[in-house]
């Protein structure tokens, strides 16, 4: 019975090791991959009116959206689309964008990467009506 409890042991400690380690290798390359982000500095006020789309994606978050600028300030901010695991809440980071009239806001708490993910899908939009 030692034997078998044993074995079971090593077996959960292995299964545990290898599981936190995939944690940490795709952590670490969906921070690479919002890192590599292109985050220049867009002037919202040389975007001509219209809705203009975006999109960005990492392994984990995509999103997809709609951004409608009129008169230099960003009016409305839809997501389209936007598959994560728990970053929904980060949909709440369209407020402050549109509120601030500029992407350089605050990521919401608890859902970083999204937020950041977000980011750039509006930063892609505006950078298409430039």
């Amino acid at each position: 019975m030692k034997k078998v409890f044993k074995a079971l042991f090593a077996t959960a400690i292995i299964f545990a090791i290898i599981i936190i380690s995939a944690v940490i290798i795709v952590s670490n390359r969906m921070i690479g991959q919002v890192n590599a982000f292109d985050r220049s500095i867009i002037d919202v006020g040389q975007v001509s009116d219209g809705v203009y789309y975006g999109h960005s994606e990492t392994d984990l978050v995509k999103v997809e959206v709609s951004v409608t600028v009129s008169s230099g300030k960003i009016q409305d901010i839809e997501i389209l689309k936007h598959e994560c695991g728990k970053g929904l809440p980060a949909n709440e980071i369209v407020n402050d964008i549109i509120k601030n009239n500029d992407i350089e806001v605050d990521a919401v708490t608890g859902a970083t990467m999204s937020s950041e993910v977000i980011k750039d899908a509006v930063r892609n939009a505006l950078r298409s009506g430039l």
